[in-house]
């Protein structure tokens, strides 16, 4: 019997959070010892099997020794616990749990696992946790290296290489819901996903006016929680579809509501392999959703070889409309558009959907944890061997690594010394009763974009509270909106009209300034200069 190790930051969130969970059942049940390291702190959501162990990845500046490197620490710690607990395989999710498990890479064999399309996420994680370097280097001194779709691995085999043929398509294990057979299903359109930016369920709701138009028994039932609900629901009301859009939030029976549906749409920004599409598939609700980067494709049995597409594409059990690129208008767009009408078309045709229906609970079952465990446990296990040679070199680039590790003092010297004098300076215009809208009302701004959604970002949000000053989106490199009520784009996506651009992390202004050239014409300014502007 051998013991193996799943390393996860915690056993709550998103699809690799449960992917853990799900395969720390499936290797239990096949006769595995399975340890689970994880920060026991947070609260567990999933449903697991084997001993939890308490690891935390928080590189705190206070080390075991005096002066020690935080990074070196955790590592070090990482190192003794696969040694205490004899661990055969180490399998690590995500990245910042990869970076460390190669780290602590000793006589086990390390499996890394990666849940997302990594270059997208590396051109706003800018960290030595999704560096190139880091893929390119480090990585390749894993056993395997494995991808939930071949999209995603053809995205990480085009930039940063497999020169050591260590890279593999593994897919996570999907929950089969049991099909509720219902012949009489109502118009009902279904979504399930965390309000989130990169979800872009505003899209979803736009497209779904037009689908009322054309059915006017439709509901539209969208599941899940998060920070972006208040924009949500404003839109709902704006577009007059409150009696017709659902959100009940966080449910957990997903499967009622899916039994009641006859479409499930998507319109997320991308992703590695949905999850809930799968689930949706496994009950036979065949799905619409734009042509999201990452590994929708492969679950509705379309092809990569036709790209950017600019018509819909029909699969085995569901269509892909062209991909929605972001807009602020309150007019319907082209893409928004394409989608409304495949899922009308789904709606309408009762003899495609009942064909989709049919291929979706087939295509679902190459997803089952039955399937996905044997892969695991019959193919990969069996079959991976212990890197041999290259001792040396791997302790070079480790050593590289954790010795290059700044403290988290150093790195944010710059950050609070300018902070420092931007919240001074803030205090001194409150004391006097004065405030940033001060500013944007002397220039004439009446809209403005945010850049940057850190904790300047909330101090302005605050101050700007009540104000006539209307906030068209914000730019974050991970667009997350934590304070909801406008649009999240990235840097690399089109930027809209405004009167301005404000950066709030002024330690970065100038950088920033000159990332942004060439991409808008817009003014750029600095939180700091605005607050400059104010006490003039």
């Amino acid at each position: 019997m051998q013991n193996i190790a799943l390393i996860i930051g915690t056993l709550q969130g998103g699809g690799a959070e449960r992917c853990a969970a799900d395969l720390s059942v499936i290797f239990t049940q096949r006769g595995f010892k399975v340890y689970i390291f994880t920060e026991l702190s947070v609260k567990i959501e999933y449903d697991y099997a084997g001993t939890l162990v308490d690891y935390s990845f928080a590189l705190s500046s206070m080390g075991k020794t005096q002066n020690a490197n935080p990074l070196q620490d955790r590592v070090s710690e990482l190192e003794d616990l696969k040694k205490k607990y004899h661990i055969d395989i180490a399998i690590s999710f995500m990245q910042l749990a990869n970076y460390f498990n190669i780290l602590s890479r000793g006589k086990e064999k390390v499996i890394l696992t990666t849940h997302s399309v990594n270059s997208e996420y590396a051109k706003y994680e800018k960290s030595v946790f999704w560096a190139e370097e880091t893929f390119r280097e480090l990585y390749q001194y894993a056993e395997l290296i494995t991808f939930p779709s071949d999209f995603c691995r053809d995205d990480w085999l085009k930039h940063y290489g497999d020169k050591n043929c260590i890279t593999r398509t593994v897919y996570n294990p999907v929950h089969m819901m049991q099909d509720k057979k219902n012949n009489h299903k109502e118009n009902i359109v279904i979504a399930v996903g965390r309000m989130h930016s990169i979800k872009r369920q505003w899209h979803l709701i736009k497209a779904f006016r037009q689908v009322k138009e054309e059915c006017p028994d439709s509901k539209l039932i969208i599941l899940g929680e998060g920070e972006l609900r208040p924009k949500l629901e404003m839109l709902v009301k704006q577009l007059g579809l409150s009696e017709d859009v659902e959100m009940p939030g966080n449910v957990k029976n997903v499967q009622d509501y899916l039994a009641k549906a006859k479409v499930f749409a998507m319109t997320s920004r991308y992703e590695a392999m949905p999850c809930s599409v799968l689930e949706a598939l496994s009950v036979g609700v065949p799905v619409v959703s734009c042509d999201s980067p990452g590994g929708i494709r492969e679950e509705l049995g379309i092809s990569y070889e036709q790209k950017d597409i600019s018509s819909p594409i029909v699969g085995n059990c569901g269509i892909i409309t062209p991909y929605i690129t972001e807009n602020y208008a309150d007019d319907i767009s082209q893409e928004e558009e394409a989608l409304a009408e495949e899922i009308v078309h789904l709606l309408k045709d009762d003899e495609l959907r009942n064909q989709m229906a049919a291929a979706a609970v087939k295509m679902a079952h190459r997803f089952s944890a039955d399937v996905i465990g044997s892969l695991w446990v019959e193919d990969i296990f069996t079959n991976i061997r212990q890197r041999e040679g290259d001792c040396n070199e791997f302790e070079k680039i480790r050593r590289k690594n954790i010795e290059a590790y700044p403290t988290p003092e150093a790195s944010n010297t710059n950050m609070y010394v300018a902070y420092y004098r931007l919240l001074e300076k803030w205090m001194t215009l409150r004391e006097k009763g004065g405030g940033t809208k001060q500013y944007f009302i002397s220039q004439g701004m009446k809209k403005i974009i945010i850049y940057g959604l850190g904790k300047m970002a909330n101090h302005l949000l605050e101050d700007l509270k009540g104000s006539s000053i209307d906030i068209v989106c914000a730019i974050d490199r991970n667009a997350i909106n934590k304070y909801g009520g406008f649009p999240v784009i990235t840097a690399e996506e089109r930027i809209p009209d405004a009167d301005c651009i404000i950066i709030t992390p002024v330690h970065e202004a100038e950088a920033i300034k000159k990332g942004l050239m060439g991409k808008t014409l817009l003014p750029i300014i600095s939180l700091s200069e605005v607050l400059d502007g104010c006490m003039q």
